[in-house]
């Protein structure tokens, strides 16, 4: 979608409705960005949330970033309140989530907008306009490009076009996507107990591994390093049909769960490389841990991203519950600014204790229950987000019940 057609969108709203820009709003303040310099990472530190941690709509408080309390003291501007609405401004731009009680008072880094309502209608209002498929793209055609990443600058977010609908309707609406909201996090809840069920028995099943063979990974898996370039900004496949799925590092770091069955780009038809086959590992670095997925569809790899090819699914299991039980060990293996390169060499060297194939097999089966219930609270998570949009999109036009639903 076009600028002119987010445009010609608002054109159409209910002759009731005002638009304004997001800047000049009364009950709005765009407060501006977070921390430029945070510093290194502090494990008793003040917990600061980046892009990577607003992701549908909602913020993620696993492993947070942590900086250290004399830097969150000279940074006040950029400390969270309950109902802020912050944004990503880098990478994912203009993906969106309201403060709740949960990340009172952390602070926000560079890649993150801040803005502050009057009332929580507003911000929620707020939120749920820059989720929206006609602001997430035209904030894609706001944002510059570099052969790194985009980014979202403080002048293109405060010129957004904002609907202003009567408090009755936009009442009616809010309600009926916080119902949304509510299962949606119960989804996520399922998934998160899934995994952490893997992860428990997994701690089980390894309790007496003292009596297994210590092998080097690279003795166990067929070990390569990605090579794919990014696409280009100008070819950039976030929307783009067919093609192969394209696998960048942050698609496994901001990974919920330990399977990958979709990215957020893809290379274009004609630009497609070797694809990775499914049910291959697939790991990445940051300076507190390397993590890992297991994909369930052919991808393209890009830079920074190792693959780990095994032959059975039931090792291809216990290797990503090993990975997942070591990762901040595993660090060692990664170099380079805040540890994001992984050495294919250190890597494949790493030691493991291997268990009998009859303890994989077993191991296998059971958590292979639990990754499809996890599956199964995924998919319908992803039905939930396409109604909230059509839901939107009924609200837009006027035809989404108002005064009249409550």
């Amino acid at each position: 979608m076009t600028q002119e057609s987010l445009e010609s969108e608002l054109q159409r709203l209910p002759g009731d409705w005002g638009v304004g820009r997001l800047g000049d709003l009364p009950t709005v303040q765009v407060i501006g960005y977070g921390i430029t310099r945070p510093g290194a990472h502090i494990d008793d530190g003040v917990p600061m949330i980046r892009a990577a941690d607003i992701q549908d709509g909602r913020l993620r408080s696993d492993e947070p970033r942590r900086i250290a309390p004399q830097v969150h003291e000279t940074n006040l501007r950029s400390q969270l309140e309950v109902g802020d609405v912050v944004v990503v401004l880098v990478g994912r731009v203009g993906e969106a989530a309201v403060v709740s009680r949960d990340f009172r008072h952390w602070n926000a880094s560079r890649t993150v907008a801040i803005i502050r309502a009057s009332e929580p209608d507003e911000a929620a209002w707020l939120s749920l306009w820059l989720g929206s498929t006609a602001v997430q793209n035209w904030c894609e055609r706001q944002a510059t490009s570099s052969t790194l990443q985009r980014t979202l600058s403080l002048a293109a977010l405060r010129s957004l076009p904002v609907p202003m609908p009567p408090p009755g309707p936009r009442a009616a609406l809010l309600r009926a996507t916080r119902l949304l909201a509510a299962k949606t996090a119960k989804n996520v809840r399922i998934a998160e107990c899934a995994t952490e069920l893997s992860d428990a028995l997994f701690a089980c099943e390894a309790r007496n591994s003292e009596s297994w063979p210590e092998q080097p990974i690279a003795g166990l898996v067929h070990l390569a390093a990605g090579t794919a370039p990014r696409p280009r900004p100008d070819d950039d496949g976030t929307h783009t049909e067919g093609g192969t799925a394209f696998v960048a590092p942050a698609d496994i770091l901001q990974s919920d769960l330990p399977h990958l069955y979709s990215t957020e780009r893809r290379l274009p038809k004609g630009k497609e490389r070797r694809a990775c086959a499914p049910g291959s590992l697939l790991v990445a670095s940051r300076e507190d841990g390397v993590r890992a997925v297991m994909n369930h569809v052919p991808v393209a790899i890009g830079r920074g991203v190792l693959v780990l090819g095994l032959d059975s699914v039931s090792d291809a299991h216990w290797l990503l519950h090993e990975i997942r039980s070591r990762g901040a060990e595993f660090a060692a293996a990664a170099h380079g600014s805040a540890g994001r390169e992984l050495s294919r060499s250190a890597f494949g060297a790493i030691m493991v204790r291997w268990p009998p194939s009859e303890v994989r097999e077993h191991f296998a089966r059971l958590v292979g229950r639990l990754h499809e219930r996890a599956r199964i609270a995924q998919v319908e998570d992803e039905k939930l987000r396409d109604l909230r949009g059509r839901i939107l999109d009924s609200f837009l036009t006027g035809a989404f019940p108002g005064e009249s639903a409550s």
